[in-house]
């Protein structure tokens, strides 16, 4: 059932992103689904790394990423792991559980973003 809603929620975020980031950021959607061994192989053997944040942003020469999680989906140790690397690596990874969770992690990375949430 996570599944469904993390699916939802990344749809919403992915919209809200077309609005609300600034001119001149680009924003990324990775498909880390898993869909089988024989797909996670062809994954692998074309590198895409266990772990990684659902959405990337390269704005202002730096990359940002989040990983999306429903209210109370948790990292596995995959994307633990991966995150600090991400981190060690100068990027700054944020997990959110909601549009107005993307939000605060933008403006606290110092992105401006172009819209508020109304309630």
């Amino acid at each position: 059932m996570n599944a469904h809603i993390e699916d939802r929620l990344h749809r919403h975020i992915w919209n809200a992103l077309q609005f609300i980031l600034p001119v001149g950021a680009v924003p990324q959607s990775f498909e880390n689904r898993q869909n089988g061994v024989r797909e996670g192989a062809r994954r692998k053997a074309r590198g895409c790394l266990p772990g990684w944040p659902d959405l990337g942003i390269v704005w202002n020469e730096r990359t940002y990423y989040i990983e999306l999680k429903a209210p109370k989906g948790r990292l596995s140790p995959e994307q633990k792991a991966k995150h600090a690397e991400l981190r060690a690596a100068g990027a700054k990874v944020g997990v959110c559980r909601s549009l107005d969770e993307v939000i605060d992690f933008l403006r606290s990375v110092g992105m401006s973003v172009r819209a508020e949430v109304m309630a």
